[in-house]
């Protein structure tokens, strides 16, 4: 019996409805009979097939991520357990710089306490810079005593009161003690295998000899 359809035509015929569905089925699962048996698993694989791509992942989560070192440590070269400079080897100078430090801070204010009873305006200039210049190597020594032992320093500064008959008796003490203050620190440089240390104590070696020359020709004048 056939059927008709609203447009007065005479609907297809059921072979032709099959070689539709077989088009449509080829087209889904090529190369598969739909009569065959097993056409009902192919079937079912390509019903769980999504129908929508995969979403691709971020930028942030495709991006290799940085590598971590065992126990958190930095390859850096300032995290480095014992550095170049001012590390193991600075550690046998560490008493040294104490008594430099002290040293140097009780010359200082013995310049300061001398200012006040002197009226050579040439002698008070040069005074008040070598105060200067003494205190200064305190501090970058104070510094230098921090890079090595991670701690403060506070110097017990014990300030010997002196009295000179005269302003070149005075300036022949403070002669001597700049020229012993450069050799001694002359030697400490010698002696030490720190690299940063040595060129600290060579550094002050050189001002401490520049101001016993200073003071020398200062004292020339003034005896002459």
């Amino acid at each position: 019996m056939e059927s008709t359809i609203f447009s007065g035509q005479q609907a297809p015929s059921a072979a032709y409805d099959y070689r539709v569905y077989d088009q449509v089925w080829q087209r889904v699962i090529p190369g598969v009979d739909p009569y065959s048996e097993d056409a009902a698993v192919p079937a079912q694989e390509a019903a769980r097939v999504p129908l929508t791509p995969p979403v691709p992942a971020s930028p942030a989560q495709a991006a290799p991520q940085p590598r971590q070192e065992s126990g958190g440590k930095s390859n850096l070269p300032g995290a480095a357990p014992n550095p170049c400079c001012m590390g193991t080897n600075a550690q046998e100078s560490v008493e040294v710089l104490e008594g430099f430090i002290q040293e140097e801070l009780a010359s200082c204010r013995c310049c300061n306490s001398l200012l006040c009873s002197i009226r050579n305006q040439t002698a008070v200039q040069l005074l008040r810079r070598i105060a200067s210049e003494k205190q200064a190597a305190a501090r970058e020594m104070c510094g230098a005593y921090y890079l090595i032992t991670g701690s403060r320093y506070t110097p017990t500064i014990t300030v010997e009161h002196r009295h000179w008959s005269s302003l070149a008796e005075a300036l022949r003490s403070c002669y001597h003690q700049e020229a012993c203050g450069g050799l001694n620190y002359a030697r400490a440089a010698d002696e030490t295998t720190d690299r940063c240390l040595t060129k600290l104590f060579n550094r002050l070696s050189e001002q401490a000899y520049q101001r016993a020359d200073d003071v020398m020709s200062l004292l020339g004048r003034i005896v002459c």
